[in-house]
């Protein structure tokens, strides 16, 4: 039994007719009565009492007609599925981000033009630092990640690694710091008690303030490191020390907080896009190009 041969019944069984059948069904009348009369010997039971005047279902084909229905209903559910399969339309995606990612305008507006363009693939968020990102590439645990990082991020071959975006770098203090109300570069956090992430959770971008102070001169006073972006602001903002931050992290604002822009030309952090460059799956793909759409829009 084929799928066509469930097709030809369903229509005469619809139209009781095999002429307005055969027309729907677009093929002539003679190949549907001999598909049908294949379906019959195949089945051992009568469908349908033919005389010269009408055409009726048996009680066979009565019974026959829901089942048939729904045998071509789910065939039809399984073509979809197989061609949205393949255009990315479903499966999921592994998406790893840094602390300060979601907080980006670009790759807010991709992940949310992502699940709107995408509602039925499964999009997994999870926050990823340092060599764990790669590992987890590797293992494919990951489709792609956002890495901050100042300079092209050393991922190893096998990986392809994009250029989203370059912000410049701010110190979050108190209203009421000296350096508040001034012209703030590198040199004047000398002596600062500062508020840095932990290693295992910032360990590029601390690495790189660290340099960069170290390279002006500066010798940075540690005062606390943490893991979440909350408290380094929350710190800031009780006087515990003051904080650099990326620019797109001024947009958490709070009366206790005032952001200071670096002015030295050193100052400044990008975020890349990683992601396997070959056997990417569709989903992927697929977001890798909504995330070019909307780097091209800034």
């Amino acid at each position: 039994m084929e799928l066509r041969h469930l097709r030809y019944f369903v229509g005469v069984a619809e139209e009781l007719h095999f002429a307005r059948a055969a027309a729907r069904l677009g093929i002539s009348q003679p190949p549907l009565s001999q598909q049908i009369g294949q379906l019959e010997a195949e089945l051992g039971v009568r469908l349908f009492e033919r005389t010269s005047r009408s055409v009726q279902l048996t009680s066979a084909g009565l019974a026959f007609l829901p089942a048939a229905r729904a045998t071509l209903e789910q065939a039809e559910r399984a073509i979809n599925i197989a061609h949205r399969a393949a255009r990315g339309e479903l499966g999921e995606l592994n998406l790893g981000f840094n602390a300060s990612a979601p907080f980006v305008p670009m790759i807010a507006r991709s992940i949310f033009a992502f699940r709107q363009a995408f509602p039925d693939v499964k999009l997994n968020l999870t926050e990823v630092a340092g060599s764990a990102q790669l590992t987890a590439l590797a293992d494919h645990a990951l489709d792609a990640c956002f890495v901050r990082s100042k300079c092209r991020p050393e991922m190893g071959d096998g990986v392809a690694v994009t250029p989203i975006l370059r912000e410049r770098l701010f110190v979050a203090l108190r209203p009421d710091h000296p350096l508040a109300d001034k012209e703030v570069t590198l040199r004047d956090l000398a002596g600062e008690p500062m508020i840095v992430y932990a290693r295992e959770h910032g360990a590029t971008f601390t690495d790189e303030l660290l340099g960069m102070l170290r390279g002006v001169g500066v010798e940075p006073r540690i005062e606390h490191r943490v893991r979440e972006v909350s408290t380094l602001l929350g710190m800031a903002a009780a006087g515990v020390g003051i904080a650099v931050v990326a620019e797109s992290l001024c947009a958490l604002q709070s009366a206790r907080l005032a952001y200071r822009p670096l002015g030295d030309p050193e100052s400044i952090t990008s975020i890349w896009l990683v992601h396997l460059s070959e056997g990417a799956s569709l989903p992927c793909r697929n977001f890798l190009d909504i995330v070019t759409k909307e780097s091209l829009t800034l």
